[in-house]
């Protein structure tokens, strides 16, 4: 994105109103360059230093993300065209080694092991007229272990936006920085959970199952989702539909959903459909498809081509009808906004469900 906001000035002025609309906003085209991908790199990241000692030895980490291909979508050149941001190498490699390059001065041999579980890292763009929005997300939990045991040290959510300009190139010192904030907040209880008697212990086993059962829900198990209304994130996750005889009707941005059990009946506070086993989120009057990707769900227009199934399903099913029209028009030509974090403002774009709530994160 270098410079690109000094280009869409010039080219504003130059070509007139409509390329300045182009410029000052992430374009509509949510397919546009997709299955491309930006490398992301945190071997430059720099070490800590602390007032008081921290009493561990090393660093486990292991990789619990949902999104084990990619770290989120950012926005490149001068028409902001959507690109997977994706680690340098190996997820798990990429965290513990930056894990050690960072936090590797503070070991002291004899100490007990810092494990992390590291469930969600994420990364996002939003683009104005006159500055860029970056976006990050930690979601991880830390745990210190005691005589071949586990104690919980610090479970943090942790969302932050930076503003700036080209903030592409910001993202490794972003991320690097929420990682130094779950690292002191956990190093800071390291001394009082260690102690005995205090706070309940875990095998490493117990601690892995406790994390990993999240991904045990037939949303992401089944084979086949069952074609009907959720009315709740709850029923999507468990694949039962609460309503399953049902109609979609009207146009782009105003589409309704009609019980068909005896009489028609609209269909309020829904959070989405399944259609021909394909899922949609139910959004200001809008239903946006999404896509099942390693242990989530992402917007599919978001993924690259040869990624996405959905496109497919939804023009056979509805196919020259109304309600067709308005799914693909209504999702393909119009960006949504995450809701899952509303402290952040701007609000940055959104790309994918989150797993615990069924919000859009981005």
């Amino acid at each position: 994105m270098s410079m690109k906001l000094i280009f869409s000035a010039i080219f504003a002025f130059s070509f007139g109103a409509a390329m300045s609309a182009a410029a000052q906003y992430p374009t509509d085209d949510t397919t546009a360059n997709v299955s491309r991908s930006k490398k992301i790199s945190l071997d430059k990241a720099s070490s800590i230093e602390t007032e008081q000692p921290i009493r561990i030895s090393g660093i486990t980490v292991v990789n619990a993300l949902w999104d084990t291909a990619r770290l989120g979508f950012l926005q490149t050149g001068l028409f902001n065209n959507k690109v997977a941001a994706v680690p340098d190498k190996d997820i798990t490699t990429f965290l513990q080694e930056y894990a050690d390059k960072t936090f590797g001065a503070l070991y002291q041999p004899g100490n007990p092991t810092m494990l992390w579980l590291v469930e969600d890292l994420r990364i996002g763009e939003r683009t104005g007229f006159t500055s860029e929005k970056a976006f990050v997300r930690l979601k991880a939990t830390a745990y210190i272990s005691v005589n071949g045991m586990y104690k919980e040290l610090k479970a943090m959510d942790i969302v932050h936006s930076n503003g700036g300009m080209d903030v592409t190139h910001k993202h490794k010192n972003n991320i690097s920085n929420a990682f130094k904030e779950f690292f002191l907040a956990a190093a800071a209880a390291v001394d009082s959970v260690a102690a005995a008697g205090v706070s309940p212990a875990f095998s490493y086993g117990a601690v892995l199952e406790n994390h990993f059962r999240k991904r045990e829900v037939p949303a992401l198990k089944d084979s086949l989702l069952k074609d009907g209304v959720y009315l709740s994130f709850a029923s999507f996750l468990q694949n039962k539909p609460d309503i399953v005889s049902y109609e979609i009707t009207g146009k782009a941005g105003k589409i309704k959903i009609l019980a068909k059990e005896g009489k028609d009946l609209p269909v309020t506070g829904l959070w989405g459909v399944v259609k021909n086993g394909a899922a949609l989120k139910f959004r200001n009057s809008s239903l946006i498809p999404l896509e099942r990707s390693n242990y989530g769900y992402v917007i599919s227009t978001y993924l690259a081509a040869y990624e996405r199934k959905q496109s497919a399903i939804l023009a056979g099913a509805f196919l020259g009808g109304i309600a067709g029209a308005a799914i693909m028009h209504g999702t393909s030509g119009n960006l949504q906004y995450a809701d899952a974090f509303p402290a952040l403002k701007p609000q940055p774009e959104a790309t994918a469900i989150d797993m615990e709530t069924g919000a859009f994160i981005f």
